[in-house]
């Protein structure tokens, strides 16, 4: 018979079970404390949430903008004219109609390039024809293709709207001047073997290039005149695209079509990449700025935070709570603070990026799934590297002085 003073035996599940229910007690009571401490400084909680609200939807809008900024801009700087040339490789000089290249092949490579990157093109031809008062340079070219390839032209009168049209010319500023000529004059142009045209000036244009001693119409009258039909010296093309983009489409027209020699406007192109870089950079430069002032800020309130809370730490500490259940607390709650910031600051951020574009461009920003983590992961690094000085303040916190009053 067991002895009445022998401890009864306690079952072996039960020291299992407590350990189980353990971890289980303690996160409850670290997402308690987390949700309690939040709760009751909610006044410099709004502090830190705005400054990492305001962050976050400042890096999110820089960040949509980064990611749509190449193709916008390539389409804004088409405004100032081609940036490719598609030429013939080796000029045909066995019969003087034979200068040039055959126009469809050139038609051929501008239809080659990607939908997407075209924004337009166009054939060339130039010659040498006489008007009413003397000699002048003829340039013939799609003449709707041309107003998308030069927009910046200024241009009195009005631009002849339709490639078909071989009733109408533009003439350049200088050329008007010479022949005294203006928008409504008809001028008779008379060009090789006998070929003429009587012509009327819709627009007199001002380019500050060759153009302004130049007349120019329709590409199928100009071949008409100089006795070269079916042919053109070359085409100039506007894509949206610069530096190595830019060079890929030139080495993939010209690897398609041997006969030709495609490549890049160098000082136009380069001068587009120069362009993208400064504003990439710059945008760079602000979000950096904005992520610094945003982590001193949050810093500055999570100091105060824990400072008010020196008395609370000392007593966590008192019960048993070591350095690490600390720090792990206030990591915590400045990664709640973050992803309720962030949230905030993407819807934020679309929103801005959205006004920036059309301010800027005219267009709508695409949203970047990808943006949202890179959103996320900034802000959550800039929230935890203001935490550092808070979390050393609060280990070093000594119990027995917090409990004495000190």
């Amino acid at each position: 018979m067991a002895d009445s003073n022998t401890p009864t035996a306690v079952p072996a599940t039960a020291p299992v079970g407590a350990r189980r229910g353990r971890p289980v007690a303690r996160l409850a009571m670290f997402a308690h404390l987390v949700w309690r401490s939040l709760l009751v400084r909610s006044g410099r909680l709004e502090i830190a949430l705005g400054a990492i609200v305001i962050g976050a939807a400042i890096v999110s809008a820089l960040t949509s903008l980064y990611f749509d900024i190449s193709i916008k801009m390539s389409q804004e700087l088409r405004a100032f004219g081609p940036n490719l040339i598609v030429s013939p490789r080796e000029v045909e000089a066995d019969a003087p109609g034979r200068r040039g290249v055959d126009e469809a092949m050139l038609r051929a490579a501008i239809a080659a390039i990607p939908p997407e990157k075209l924004v337009s093109g166009s054939p060339y031809l130039y010659g040498l024809v006489r008007l009413d008062l003397g000699n002048a340079v003829l340039m013939g070219a799609d003449l709707a293709a041309l107003h998308a390839i030069s927009p910046y032209w200024q241009v009195e009168g009005s631009w002849v709207s339709a490639d078909f049209d071989d009733r109408n010319a533009m003439v350049g500023r200088r050329l008007a001047q010479s022949m005294e000529l203006a928008p409504g004059s008809v001028v008779t142009i008379a060009g090789a073997d006998g070929a003429q045209a009587r012509v009327t000036v819709k627009g007199v244009m001002d380019t500050g290039e060759n153009e302004d001693s130049q007349i120019v119409v329709n590409l199928g009258l100009a071949q008409r005149l100089l006795g070269m039909p079916g042919r053109a010296d070359f085409a100039m093309v506007s894509v949206a695209a610069q530096g190595p983009e830019a060079d890929a489409i030139t080495a993939a027209l010209t690897e398609r079509f041997p006969e030709l020699n495609a490549r890049p406007i160098r000082k136009v192109s380069e001068n587009d990449g120069q362009i993208l870089k400064r504003i990439e950079g710059l945008m760079a430069l602000v979000a950096a700025i904005i992520l610094v002032i945003t982590t001193l800020s949050v810093n500055a309130t999570l100091t105060a935070m824990i400072t008010e809370r020196t008395p609370q730490i000392g007593l966590q500490k008192a019960l048993g709570a070591s350095n690490r259940d600390i720090v792990a607390q206030i990591l915590a709650e400045t990664a709640a603070i973050c992803l309720a910031a962030v949230a905030i600051g993407l819807l934020l951020g679309f929103g801005l990026a959205q006004l920036l574009g059309q301010a800027v461009f005219g267009a709508w920003v695409t949203f970047r799934p990808v943006v949202v983590p890179l959103t996320l992961g900034v802000s959550l690094l800039a929230a935890l590297l203001a935490a550092v000085l808070p979390v050393r303040g609060a280990v070093n916190v000594v119990p027995a002085r917090v409990l004495r009053g000190e």
